[in-house]
């Protein structure tokens, strides 16, 4: 509490001072709750959540179709997919730095106009070096998408936060289907040899570009976090997007409140690998890379396992209903995410993923048996993955939120650059099957043993409160509030 300011008439006795409450961001969001505001910015940050997918699914057919085209030897299908993920790993270390720094906001526009203009760019590719210059460009891009990820997070009421994140992917399965229907429309042969040729890879990329497009333009109506501001020591400003935000979502604050500051962290980005943190990081981390590397090896190489036509080359059909398979996996993780441990949900995904890993990569089984491996596969691969995103922010506080999250996000491409080379290596079956088994098995083993979130909302209802839980959003509510 602090006294107001004003002036007071000398000829009567001092006043005594009106107290101001400090209120924190966080409490601040639940009383706004959940309506037009927050939809506005879930719509237009899932369209980075859907752009990242159209362009990780995008892979598995540019590189094959440009390479063709060029007359290249297959080993260069797999380097303009590693050009992607090598982008991805230099705008990972730079985004979260630069968020944390001058704020989510101007990292979430730089990275969408990135993949905005890359991604058009790419479409008009002349040679491979182009090519594989211009999606390394997209990778720098895709490398922020961890910032308008952290944005939300910050801005979501703490009961909701679970739930809201965990919907968020539902853009990404949107991202798969849609790109997988476009790309049967630009790439099959309908009419087969002699008829009409199909619109081709260069269509196919610049449709891929329109959702960054889209929410590059929807960046006019975001604002910047308040959590952020309140930690760089801008309560004015904080409050004034409360507000609009209150106002936006119909709901009356009075405005007679100061936001609380955040603590103060003078150890910066060391303190990731204090005594408290150590742990907590080097399984945030490793959960990042051994996730991704198994999500994008079943990805990637689904068009290749699922078989071929002549007229149908990527086997689409089987493709879309693999897709099925991840809804299944975002339902699942919407239904329990606010009645079970992260962890809990994190070491099931990772254990079905290990059982249905050998059916769909061993050869000689039956194609009702791939089809429904594939299924499981990539919903419990994406369910995985998709709460590593949502437990790293939750594990730090706000002012190294997004380094931490955009670090253990560049392990992940490290992890997706290791397995675009990897799933394709000429090495026995076993070998294989046998690694992609053991990271599943390692994912289930880490989640296991791995801290509870600090943020407000990171455990389940009936779980949240007890002694060991930190809010990380800062001081708590003054008793006399009156917002």
């Amino acid at each position: 509490l602090r006294p107001a300011r004003g002036m007071s008439d000398p000829a009567s006795p001092p006043a005594k001072p009106v107290l101001v409450p400090y209120t924190t961001v966080g409490e601040l969001s639940d009383e706004i709750g959940w309506s037009w505001y927050q939809w506005r910015l879930f719509f237009f940050v899932g369209l980075c959540v859907a752009a990242d997918s159209i362009e990780v699914n995008l892979l598995s057919f540019i590189s094959v179709e440009a390479t063709k085209d060029w007359g290249l030897a297959e080993f260069w299908e797999d380097t303009v997919a590693a050009a992607v993920f090598a982008g991805e790993v230099v705008g990972c270390f730079f985004f979260g730095l630069f968020a944390d720094r001058f704020g989510r906001l101007p990292a979430f526009c730089v990275g969408v106009g990135f993949v905005s203009v890359f991604g058009v760019a790419s479409s008009l590719a002349s040679n491979l070096n182009q090519l594989v210059a211009l999606r390394f460009g997209v990778g720098v891009g895709i490398g922020g998408f961890t910032v308008p990820f952290d944005l939300l997070a910050e801005t979501c009421p703490a009961r909701l936060r679970g739930l809201v994140l965990c919907a968020l992917w539902t853009f990404w399965t949107l991202g798969s289907v849609v790109l997988n229907l476009i790309a049967a429309q630009c790439l099959r042969d309908v009419d087969g040899p002699g008829g009409s040729d199909p619109l081709g890879w260069r269509w196919l990329t610049f449709f891929a570009a329109i959702p960054p497009i889209v929410s590059l333009v929807g960046i006019a109506v975001i604002d910047e976090s308040p959590a952020w501001l309140a930690a760089r020591g801008r309560g004015k400003d904080a409050k004034e997007i409360i507000m609009r935000a209150a106002k936006i979502n119909g709901v009356t604050l009075d405005p007679n409140f100061e936001v609380a500051p955040e603590a103060e962290n003078k150890a910066g980005v060391a303190s990731l690998f204090n005594n408290t943190n150590v742990f907590r990081t080097a399984c945030l981390w490793s959960l990042n890379f051994t996730s991704h590397f198994a999500y994008y090896g079943v990805v990637l190489f689904l068009p290749r396992i699922l078989g071929a036509g002549a007229t149908d080359p990527y086997n689409f059909d089987a493709l879309l209903i693999s897709c099925v398979g991840e809804v299944v996996g975002s339902v699942a993780a919407c239904a329990l995410i606010t009645r079970v441990s992260r962890r809990t949900l994190l070491a099931a995904g990772s254990l079905l993923l290990a059982l249905s890993v050998p059916v769909l990569l061993l050869s000689h089984v039956p194609s009702w048996a791939m089809l429904a491996a594939a299924l499981v596969a990539r919903g419990s691969a994406n369910l995985a993955a998709s709460l590593t995103w949502i437990v790293t922010p939750e594990g730090y506080d706000v002012t190294v939120r997004a380094t931490a999250h955009s670090w253990g996000n560049l392990l992940a491409r490290v992890g997706a650059l290791a397995t675009t080379y990897w799933g394709g290596a000429d090495v026995g079956e076993p070998t294989k099957v046998g690694s992609y088994v053991c990271f599943a098995v390692s994912m289930a083993a880490i989640a296991a043993v791995m801290p509870e979130g600090v943020m407000s909302g990171s455990k389940p209802e009936g779980i949240e409160g007890k002694e060991g839980y930190g809010d990380g959003y800062g001081a708590s509510r003054a008793s006399d509030k009156t917002t």
